[in-house]
């Protein structure tokens, strides 16, 4: 691979002003059991070269999977003619040159394809087996794994030349109960808002022992007892009181108002025919008050074995960390090069592309919710009542990422300091600022734990990222809920 990508610079002309490529090999793997017995195996590998120029400073973007002399000077010629077509425009400001020349791997103590797919099935079939203990009202089940391993060499002609290899791991379980009048659903550890296949559950840089961590067949049947008991629980109340998410929810919140909010790309205006825009403007920045001074928030590319961990992104920068809120107020930006340069600044490292076949962009890496001094045993205990909620069941935002709703699987009422009944179909309702404004307890650094979600979209043509989340569970005053 790292000859195709010397290939590929070798073959680029004059007329470049700059250049990189991407050699990737992708293979993935997911292995899926449910309720009447195995579901789907599958393994996809995939092997290609993106190529971006710039030529009379415009972008020019090709890709192939043709490895072959002729494949490759033909994959340059078309990155070539498509940023000519577009014609002269204003030269692209990059930022400092990017020369690395290095290799990188994520650690890994069991090589996840390397263990037997029927060891594999073999444990998630046991899950679905222990979650239908739950009895008659469990109308579905559905455990699964997820592997990936991401091979790559990054080069340009500012000298850079970077080798990696990636390997993620990740397993989940979801259970649906029904009666006839309701269906209702418990995830583990981590749920998906919408109906996939697969790539559910709490996902990891890391090898097949972060599956064997998970303990899905220990917690399978307590999962499958809370659906079915979710059926007779009576329906959030609607009313204005204190909301109390657990880290796991916490994980999309912070996801969906403060990381996509802070992409530079989407701050400068690219995102705005497709996402839209964001409340985190550049003349914002170091003044706009994010939330209460307790809400502190940061990406970090560099946790060992989060999933939105790796050595340099896709365009050559190393991993980092960046803070993107300072006790409440929002002070900077997830970046790539051409952003961070159009502000001034160096990229933070978060451009990241799904697959050879697309352009990097602005994405999240692990995004963190910093750790506070109370706990959620002490959060209960101080309200006098309330709601406490757990995993995300539904998201709606509006396209400024201020007007949000969030639907719970599961919530718990809060009366004197105590978790009283069950609740269904729980939601919230907030407005970004006002809402983390009144955020007035954080757990502290032994509740703090990174969620890996493989599923953050972005882009068009639609591209899936990886990413992870360090968060604790929170506290919130004066904040609308119910079942709508």
């Amino acid at each position: 691979m790292r000859d195709i990508a010397e290939a590929v610079l070798g073959l680029l002309p004059s007329a470049v002003s700059y250049g990189d490529v991407r050699v990737l090999h992708r293979t993935h793997e997911l292995v899926l059991a449910e309720r009447n017995g195995p579901g789907d195996l599958a393994r996809e590998e995939s092997t290609g070269v993106g190529v971006r120029v710039i030529v009379d400073g415009q972008w020019g973007f090709a890709a192939t999977h043709r490895l072959d002399r002729v494949g490759l000077a033909e994959v340059v010629g078309r990155a070539v003619a498509q940023a000519r077509a577009v014609g002269p425009g204003p030269r692209i400001d990059l930022g400092e040159p990017v020369t690395t020349r290095t290799r990188w791997q994520s650690p890994m103590v069991i090589d996840p394809f390397r263990v037997p797919v029927s060891a594999k099935v073999d444990l998630l079939t046991a899950a679905v087996a222990e979650a239908e203990t739950a009895g008659p009202l469990v109308q579905k089940v559905e455990a699964s794994m997820d592997f990936f391993r991401d091979d790559k060499v990054f080069g340009n002609t500012e000298g850079a030349l970077i080798e990696q290899m990636l390997t993620e791991s990740g397993a989940g379980l979801v259970v649906y109960a029904g009666d006839g009048d309701d269906i209702q659903r418990r995830s583990f550890p981590q749920a998906v808002p919408r109906t996939i296949r697969g790539q559910r559950g709490d996902f990891a840089t890391a090898g097949y022992e972060h599956v064997e961590s998970l303990r899905l067949v220990e917690e399978a049947a307590r999962v499958g007892a809370e659906a079915v008991a979710l059926l007779s629980a009576p329906s959030c109340p609607d009313e204005k009181t204190t909301l109390i998410v657990t880290g796991s929810q916490m994980a999309l919140l912070l996801h969906e108002c403060a990381g996509h909010p802070m992409e530079a790309d989407r701050a400068l205006g690219s995102e705005v025919s497709l996402a839209g825009g964001t409340y985190a403007s550049p003349e914002r920045r170091g003044s706009f008050r994010y939330g209460s001074p307790i809400v502190n928030v940061f990406a970090d590319a560099t946790i060992p074995g989060a999933l939105g961990s790796f050595g340099y992104d896709d365009e050559g920068i190393p991993a980092q960390r960046t803070q993107l809120i300072t006790d409440g107020v929002f002070m900077g930006y997830l970046s790539g090069r051409e952003s961070a340069a159009a502000m001034g600044e160096q990229s933070s490292g978060a451009a990241r592309a799904d697959g050879w076949q697309r352009l990097p962009l602005v994405r999240m890496t692990n995004l963190c919710l910093q750790p506070g001094d109370s706990s959620l045993e002490e959060m209960i205990a101080g309200t006098d009542r309330g709601v406490l909620v757990d995993m995300t069941k539904s998201v709606s935002i509006d396209d400024m990422r201020l007007n949000f709703r969030l639907g719970a699987e599961v919530g718990w009422e809060i009366r004197d300091g105590k978790l009283g009944r069950l609740l269904k179909n729980c939601s919230y309702t907030g407005v970004t600022p006002q809402f983390w404004a009144d955020c007035d307890a954080l757990a502290g650094r032994d509740e703090w734990k990174v969620h890996g979600i493989p599923s953050c979209n972005k882009g068009e043509p639609l591209q899936v990222a990886h990413v992870g989340h360090g968060t604790v569970p929170a506290r919130f005053r004066n904040v609308r809920v119910g079942t709508k």
